[in-house]
């Protein structure tokens, strides 16, 4: 007899467990916003005792987390592969943000709450939950990757080497996460004319990094 196999039931029973929670937080969370929500209700929706859905997720603001962190890990995940041929950096910049745009617009109430939260959530510290601690922890991932795209530029004489590529990279998130939030105050945000804007900031950027060769 295969003595993985009780592990194997126990696992996907969690697995199981935690998308119902997922599913059931992402259905209260929009028909009610998160300041109306209750963690009771999620848990009955979810078909868990409250004590159940705490093994999961240690507050409201780390439910939310949970909602969001899978489907932006996949975002992410997809988004994280080297970059070939000497395309323009703005290009593949905006290819690197255009899947979070639209995910995003796809639900632009939960996405205010959402995006809201993971902002509120900078004061939590070491008392943060672990689904919000996986949220933060993705923001590095991708200002690595933004990094390795500059290095790359600077390898192909694009870019000035004397440019400090990862504060480079920083940047370029922070200008995203900035108008990010503006662009949800919208009614209905258009991914088209976030991703214009946010391509006319990052030009402005190029431009700097750009006339630095000239100062290498």
């Amino acid at each position: 007899m295969d003595a993985r196999a009780p592990l194997g039931l126990r696992e996907r029973g969690k697995l199981e467990k935690r998308q119902r929670i997922r599913e059931a937080a992402r259905a209260v969370f929009r028909e009610k916003g998160f300041e109306r929500a209750t963690t009771r209700e999620i848990a009955e929706r979810a078909g868990v005792a409250n004590a159940t859905l705490f093994a999961y997720a240690r507050d409201k603001r780390d439910l939310m987390m949970l909602v969001v962190n899978d489907d932006l890990d996949a975002i992410t995940d997809a988004a994280l592969t080297p970059f070939t041929g000497d395309r323009p950096l703005l290009d593949q910049l905006i290819e690197v943000f255009r899947p979070r745009y639209e995910y995003w617009a796809a639900d632009p109430d939960f996405s205010r709450h959402a995006v809201q939260q993971t902002f509120a959530s900078l004061t939590e510290g070491e008392s943060a939950g672990p689904e919000t601690v996986r949220f933060h922890a993705r923001r590095p991932k991708i200002v690595a990757q933004l990094t390795d795209l500059v290095r790359e530029k600077q390898r192909l004489g694009r870019v000035g080497r004397n440019v400090d590529a990862e504060s480079v990279g920083w940047l370029f998130m922070a200008i995203y996460q900035a108008e990010q939030r503006q662009w949800l105050i919208a009614e209905k945000p258009d991914v088209a004319a976030g991703l214009e804007r946010l391509r006319a900031l990052f030009r402005i950027v190029i431009r700097g990094i750009d006339a630095a060769r000239g100062e290498a």
